[in-house]
């Protein structure tokens, strides 16, 4: 369910950043920047596209007036060359926020399809594909936003939504051995335990984790993994290196893989504005 108060919060923030409110192209614009035009938003590539609230806040903010007519919805799959939204609204108005709703549209749909993507290697199979908290500051909830939007599954959203041991929390403790069950099952939300090494797996088990994170292995250590396992609990694995590896991993039983790569090294989605 779409946060409201959080879109415009940094649809806001992104607003001032770009001084839309003092954009000095009033002076240029003194005398038509009031007229009413037309634009058309078109996708300059094939995507799935994502942040079409983001994009209609962006003008609201500045002009509660603008009217948009969209023939998509966020999820859809778009081809190149479509014409998705054509708007109406007061030429300042649109020129000033113009920037600020693409970079969040353009941004989010290039997570989105790239999460699409990586979906179809394994759509074959019951895995499901995590994303992770590997985000820009700021902008974790559009970009979690966008990877579900591309059929994915949100892993925790902040450090409070779960309980996640990993190696660096396992290294202060002394390793697994040194857990107290009593003290994590204390809270009521999931618990996972990440292992690095295969002699670690039973260790984890006896803590009755949630889910047990495969760090690292090699795909001969995963499977070997799942069969101490034993469906005793859900298994996730992390650190995949390439596709290639990804259609391997399909095959496998385990029930997720999480990517921090969802969300890095994006290639935003073209779309051009135009006044009709």
């Amino acid at each position: 369910m779409l946060d409201k108060s959080l879109i415009t919060k940094n649809v806001k923030n992104s607003l001032l950043e770009d001084e839309a409110s003092n954009d000095l192209s009033k002076l240029a614009l003194a005398k038509t920047g009031t007229k009413t035009i037309n634009a058309v938003l078109t996708a300059k590539e094939d995507c799935i596209i994502s942040g079409i609230d983001w994009f209609n806040e962006s003008f609201i903010l500045l002009d509660s007036d603008v009217e948009f007519n969209w023939n998509c919805n966020d999820g859809d799959s778009i081809k190149k060359g479509a014409d998705i939204c054509f708007i109406t609204g007061k030429a300042q108005s649109i020129l000033s926020a113009e920037r600020t709703a693409l970079n969040f549209l353009q941004f989010m749909s290039g997570i989105s399809t790239k999460t699409k993507l990586y979906l179809t290697l394994v759509s074959a199979s019951k895995i499901q594909l995590l994303d992770t908290r590997k985000t820009l500051p700021g902008l974790r909830y559009e970009q979690k936003y966008s990877t579900r939007i591309g059929g994915a599954k949100n892993h925790r959203f902040n450090l409070a939504d779960g309980l996640m041991l990993k190696d660096n929390h396992l290294k202060i403790l002394g390793g697994i051995e040194n857990v107290s069950y009593e003290h994590i099952k204390s809270n009521e939300l999931f618990y996972e335990i990440e292992v690095k090494e295969i002699s670690e797996i039973e260790s984890a088990l006896n803590l009755n984790p949630d889910i047990i994170m495969f760090d690292n292995f090699s795909i001969d250590e995963i499977k070997k993994g799942a069969s101490i396992v034993n469906n005793r609990c859900k298994i996730e694995v992390s650190g995949l290196k390439s596709k290639e590896e990804l259609k391997e991993l399909s095959l496998l039983d385990i029930d997720y893989i999480s990517m921090g790569d969802l969300t890095k090294n994006i290639s935003s989605i073209d779309f051009s504005l135009n006044i009709k």
